[in-house]
């Protein structure tokens, strides 16, 4: 018992190790109820085994009467009905099983059809909304149109609404950028029980949207205070989802943008949307009209500056104050420079002395403009908000999904990102699915080590998967989608349910171990024996979370998926350890399987299977491959190498063309003669015309051209591939080691910024020490995030070659290849040489066999025949053809004669050309190659010396932090450039070895 107890309490502390791997918001929120928990049980393990024994042996006595207390009463109920449900599962375990794996797949089909979100909406109480004015509206008529807004919301809802305050643009500090053009709208409402009009806040926000459609050109986006900062805090977007938009032109994603509110609009669940306002500042443009500029002999940059001058500014000179010097700014006027018009009438001076306006030379207007220009990761990009309402956001993204797919055709470099409260949810999943199985595989182990049987220990892991059926059906019934709050109490209910299975199994191994028992009493006696511990797990955790399950209170919203959960897992949990588990441990026991034909074990991985496979949205691992990998994936997968092979089998069915036999001709016919008195009738007659024997050869020369044509051509594509491919992976390579350099970086920079941090508050050292060195450190950042981006664009260059679906990694160990390369190799073997070569033969083969179209050719012809009725006559004929008009044959001979020589042409200057370009990587591979020697024998060795002596010289003191960055900026870039030079080094291997077919 106490070897159980001691493992149980291990698992309900491991349980929650998925839960403290989370991280943001979902973290904060989860993680103190794991931690309290965790010590909870921790303090629990050490009380159980020292403290509650003593207090047990001190003051438990033997009861003086044999009277039954309360709760034995309850618990003799309870076995007494019991019992006979165990006869009855025991008898009949095939119906038991059947329904049990019925109730698994229907959760599994539920969850899959499941909705899902991040964490439930939270009702604030109050809520917000925005306004979206037309881009460029001044700020005074924002304020005003604002005030009259706030001011009919009271106005109309004096019972409901306390008070309306505004917020237009940005603070002082502006760490929440925002045109001013929109306005934040904040309503504080007044207690429930004084609203008259209303009866919900959903109706007063669909009410105040009626009333605020008097307002025209104006958009309309509510929320709530909180989700909205939390929201834009977490993924840059206010909105529930975010439909993020990558690509370079502006118009284009402003246009798609548009595209894409109206194609979502319409869906269940959207309650908003909002597309970013990318375009429509208006701008005044000074178009200039070069006729009339080269008419008045006038220069654009003359011109420009005149404007520059007048509106913004210019030098004019020099003033002296002293010993300081200011320069003399000169522009017009503030009355000249407030309209239009005052740049439209800005007289310009001509080369002759006189003046015109500037609205002769040139088209001055108002244009529209870019208002902002958004970037993720150096890329420009736009987004469409969406708020969602009565729907969960997985369902609805997917929906979005499909919508898109379907009706939206983006230009080539243009794609899509889903953002917003979905990121989060996919964030937190993907956290879930690499912590949560590493936890289920420390629980395994543990129950393995208590009871020392991997079948039993798979037969209690099956309580895994039942309880979560009872939580998916808990969810089901009551309308929730899948959320982290659900998720985390998956993550409880888990541990609780193979504790149970534990204490049910451990008391079965007890009485089998006394040896009193045959199987079947095993189990009973084991079952009603543990009912009592089993009903008292449950029964105090659903007691427990039943106030979370039915709270209405503020913050009821993320408890209640959650206690909903381990309340429903529980229930099933339950009926599987005391009815389930008995029959498979009698099945394991007594070796007969009577029901299913698998063994136990079997058994209990189709179950384990079916729970993970409709439960778990766990992602692959993620493959690595080596180069030699790489190189074979492609050479077998890729669509030219294919297209290579099925050229060569094509010629070679060509092969037998050269045979050409001509046409047979069967046919049958009368001949009269002397007036129709005798009749020679032709009963049948078979001719072959054309028959090409003479050409034979050259035809059968030219297939076999072509045939070594697309055999060089192969091999010629392997080589290509290979190339490609090697300098795709060295790229990738440059690009992760590159990236790997950047983290090493960080951590240096880490205990710098600390060491500079502790300097700065001890007074060691000044503040512009700290801010130095803050600012390098994000600056590090910044680059950390460009390397990887980097890194994973050459992954998806890579990746045309290995065409790969799920996620994938390379493997950069051993990666230096001493490849020889003989720089006294010749090119006249080389496969590209080679395949230009061909080409010269097969147009030569392909001119003598137009040159063989002038041979003969032969013709044979055989009748049988009958005369006046009398049979037995034969009739034969050979003939020749020969072709006695040679002009049109003579024009393809002469044309099949330049293609030769055409060939030899090209083949000469293309050896000219691949020799030239051989000679010239030879002469920069020698270069690179002493290069790489130096770097490999002294510059990298002196440079990782250099960072560690600086970091010590730092720490210790030794040199200031401008020395210190000095130092490590200097180290760093000396491996920066031998990365870069590594990388090319590797890829000039790779064109060397393609010219000469190694």
């Amino acid at each position: 018992m106490m070897n159980s107890a001691f493992f149980g309490q291990l698992i309900i502390l491991i349980v929650f190790i998925p839960v403290l791997a989370l991280e943001g918001v979902e973290g904060k929120m989860f993680i103190p109820m794991a931690l309290t928990f965790g010590f909870a049980v921790v303090g629990v393990m050490l009380l159980s085994l020292t403290y509650i024994p003593m207090l047990a042996a001190t003051f438990l006595k033997p009861p003086k009467t044999a009277k039954k207390s309360f709760g034995d009463k309850i618990i003799n109920k309870l076995e007494n009905f019991y019992n006979p449900i165990i006869d009855w599962a025991l008898r009949k375990s095939s119906i038991v099983i059947s329904v049990s794996l019925i109730l698994l797949l229907v959760g599994g089909f539920l969850f899959s059809r499941m909705g899902a979100e991040f964490i439930p909406k939270l009702d604030e109480g109050d809520f917000a909304f925005q306004t979206f004015f037309k881009p460029g509206t001044s700020l005074s008529e924002v304020t005003q149109t604002t005030n009259k807004i706030h001011k009919l919301i009271m106005d109309k809802f004096p019972d409901e609404i306390e008070s309306v305050q505004g917020r237009i643009g940005v603070a002082d500090i502006p760490m929440d950028p925002m045109p001013l053009d929109i306005a934040d709208n904040f309503v504080i409402l007044k207690p429930h029980k004084n609203w008259t009009k209303v009866k919900s806040k959903a109706e007063l926000i669909e009410k105040i949207e009626e009333e605020l459609s008097v307002f025209t050109g104006i958009n309309y986006e509510f929320t709530q205070p909180i989700e909205m900062r939390f929201n834009e805090l977490l993924t840059g977007v206010r909105e529930d989802i975010a439909i993020k938009l990558y690509g370079d032109d502006l118009n284009i994603i402003s246009e798609k943008a548009q595209e894409i509110a109206s194609l979502v609009s319409g869906i269940r669940g959207v309650a908003g949307v909002k597309a970013e306002a990318t375009k429509g500042l208006p701008q005044i443009t000074v178009k200039y009209n070069r006729n009339m500029m080269a008419r008045y002999g006038l220069n654009i940059s003359d011109v420009n500056n005149i404007i520059e001058t007048a509106f913004s500014g210019g030098v004019a000179g020099k003033i002296y104050e002293g010993e300081r010097m200011f320069d003399l700014v000169v522009r017009l006027d503030k009355a000249h420079r407030t309209s239009i018009d005052d740049i439209r009438n800005l007289f310009v001076n001509l080369p002759n002395g006189q003046q015109i306006p500037l609205q002769e030379v040139a088209n001055i207007d108002y244009q529209p403009g870019p208002m902002q220009i958004s970037r993720d990761n150096t890329n420009r990009r736009t987004y469409v908000g969406i708020n969602v309402e009565d729907r969960d956001i997985k369902s609805l993204v997917n929906e979005i999904q499909d919508v898109l797919d379907a009706k939206l055709k983006l230009p080539t470099g243009y794609y899509i990102r889903y953002g917003g409260a979905f990121e989060n949810l996919e964030r937190a999943s993907k956290k879930l699915t690499l912590v949560v199985p590493l936890a289920l595989a420390l629980i395994f182990m543990l129950v393995f080590f208590a009871i020392k049987s991997f079948k039993q220990t798979l037969m209690i892991y099956i309580a895994i998967p039942f309880a979560a059926v009872g939580g998916i059906f808990s969810l089901y019934l009551r309308d929730m989608p899948f959320s982290i709050s659900a998720g985390v109490g998956f993550i409880v209910l888990f541990g609780v349910a193979v504790l149970n299975g534990l204490v049910l199994i451990s008391g079965f191994n007890e009485l089998k171990a006394e040896g009193k028992f045959n199987i079947i009493d095993i189990v009973k006696k084991g079952s009603i024996r543990r009912i009592r511990p089993i009903l008292l797990t449950a029964s105090t955790d659903i007691l427990g979370f039943l106030p979370m399950a039915i709270s209405t209170s503020a913050g009821a919203e993320v408890q209640r998926p959650l206690a909903t959960v381990v309340i429903g897992g529980m229930i099933t949990s339950t009926i599987l350890t005391l009815i389930v588990l008995p029959i498979l441990y009698k099945w394991i026991e007594t070796k007969k399987m009577k029901t299913p034909k698998l063994n136990l074990s079997a058994a209990s991985v189709v179950l384990l299977i079916a729970f993970f496979g409709f439960s778990s949205n766990a992602n692959a691992q993620t493959t690595t491959y080596n180069l030699q990998q790489v190189l074979d994936t492609a050479k077998a997968n890729y669509p030219a190498i294919k297209a290579a092979q099925f050229n060569v089998e094509k010629q070679k069915a060509l092969k037998s063309t050269a045979w050409d036999f001509g046409s047979t001709n069967i046919f049958t016919g009368r001949e009269e003669q002397g007036n129709g008195q005798v009749g020679i009738q032709n009963v049948i007659g078979i001719g072959q015309s054309d028959i090409d024997i003479f050409s034979i050869a050259a035809k059968g020369n030219l297939a076999k051209a072509r045939t070594e044509q697309a055999v060089q051509q192969q091999i010629l594509t392997e080589l290509k591939l290979k190339k490609d491919v090697k300098t795709a992976w060295y790229k990738a390579v440059y690009a992760k080691k590159n990236m790997q350099l950047y983290l090493l970086l960080d951590s240096l920079y880490t205990d710098f910024l600390q060491a500079t941090e502790l300097r700065y508050k001890t007074g060691a050292s000044s503040k512009i020490e700290f801010l130095t060195a803050s600012s390098k450190f994000n600056e590090l950042k910044i680059n950390m995030q460009q390397a990887e981006s980097k890194y994973y664009s050459a992954l998806q260059n890579l990746n045309q070659y290995l065409l790969s679906k799920t996620a994938f990694d390379i493997d950069i160990k051993n990666t230096k290849q001493n490849i020889f390369i003989n720089t006294a190799d010749s090119l006249d073997n080389s496969p590209l040489l080679s395949y230009y070569a061909m080409q010269t033969q097969l147009a030569k083969a392909q001119w003598k066999s137009e040159k063989s179209n002038l041979l003969p050719k032969f013709n044979f012809e055989y009748k049988n025949q009958s005369i006046d009725g009398v049979s037995g006559f034969n009739a034969w004929q050979v003939g020749v053809s020969v072709p006695l008009v040679f002009f049109s044959q003579n024009g393809k001979n002469k044309a099949g004669r330049m293609d030769y020589h055409i060939a030899n042409a090209e083949f000469e200057q293309n050896k000219l050309q691949i020799n030239s370009n051989y000679l010239q990587l030879i002469n920069r591979y020698n270069i690179l190659k002493k290069t790489m020697e130096y770097y490999n024998d002294i510059a990298i060795p002196l440079a990782d010396e250099q960072i560690n002596a600086s970091n010590i010289a730092f720490k210790a003191g030794g040199i200031d932090y401008i020395q210190f960055i000095q130092s490590l900026e200097s180290a760093i870039e000396i491996k920066q450039v031998y990365l870069k030079q590594e990388a090319e080094y590797y890829i000039l291997q790779a064109e060397l070895n393609y010219l000469i077919g190694k």
